[in-house]
């Protein structure tokens, strides 16, 4: 089998196998392209891969210009790979474990208090600022990912009790919450809704909204806001977390709320407080 092959066979396996989503598949797909160019590049056969030709493969990708953290992505990525191969009999060497480029940890942006309600309080903007408004506050109201917001049914919402059954990543399922202002705008959002289709969130020709649409609106409405920071759909899941932190909800609770397989994924946000609790400190102590 040529490496296309053995690619796509990769990509029906953890779709169809580890169940993960199109996007991620997508993610992987595009990553192990990099490594086919390199591979060919350099004809380099996949059971005479070694440590030379991964150093080799590290100074290719900078020479792409890839930063650190995506190279660690791709390489990570071929490791999965490998293992695959290996696990199917596919190639005979086994994958040279090596280290990845050591990255500095950088924190999520996230927004303050006073800009999530400069955007939440915006009077109508656009026809369709209701549907809007009700995004990004579904978004600040419930952690959830953009892709789940996306996907999310009107048979997923039960607002009498304020919560929405959300599937995320790997088709883990779970409850997010709803505050009593998201869920006035939905059941105002879909009194005035004249498609009829099963998702909740419709674009103007009545299809399920698009994760472009949904970036496209929180750049419109930060522009709006007159916030100057790099704003996307991801800042409102951050902003969600660090705001719960800062108010004392135990760490345990945030992951379940975000739907985080390991916790140490959660932990990222206790330094964003941290980081928070030392500006104020400086601010405001006397000798600081």
């Amino acid at each position: 089998m040529n490496i296309d092959q053995l690619i796509d066979k990769f990509i029906d396996h953890i779709l169809i196998e580890k169940n993960l989503s199109f996007n991620t598949a997508k993610a992987y797909k595009n990553d192990l392209f990099k490594f086919k160019k390199f591979i060919e590049l350099k004809n380099v056969n996949l059971n005479k891969f070694d440590n030379n030709d991964i150093t080799s493969f590290i100074i290719f990708l900078k020479g792409e210009n890839y930063s650190p953290t995506s190279i660690t992505r791709i390489l990570s990525g071929i490791r999965n790979f490998y293992k695959f191969l290996i696990g199917r009999g596919y190639v005979k060497n086994p994958f040279i474990n090596i280290e990845s480029p050591k990255i500095e940890k950088r924190l999520p942006e996230v927004l303050t208090l006073d800009e999530i309600n400069r955007v939440l309080n915006l009077t109508k903007i656009s026809r369709a600022h209701l549907r809007n408004i009700a995004i990004l506050e579904l978004f600040y109201s419930s952690g959830i990912r953009v892709s789940e917001l996306c996907n999310l049914k009107i048979s997923d919402l039960n607002l009498e009790v304020g919560f929405v059954k959300v599937k995320g990543k790997g088709n883990r399922e779970r409850i997010a919450l709803l505050n009593k202002k998201v869920v006035e705008l939905i059941r105002e959002y879909l009194k005035e809704r004249k498609w009829n289709n099963e998702y909740l969130f419709l674009n103007n020709r009545g299809n399920k909204i698009s994760r472009q649409s949904i970036w496209k609106i929180v750049k419109k409405y930060s522009k709006f806001s007159g916030i100057e920071k790099n704003v996307k759909p991801h800042t409102f899941r951050h902003t969600f977390a660090t705001h719960l932190l800062s108010e004392g909800v135990d760490l345990r609770i945030v992951q379940e709320l975000l739907g985080h397989k390991s916790i140490s994924t959660t932990e990222i946000y206790t330094h964003i407080d941290r980081k928070r609790i030392k500006e104020i400190y400086k601010r405001f102590h006397p000798r600081a």
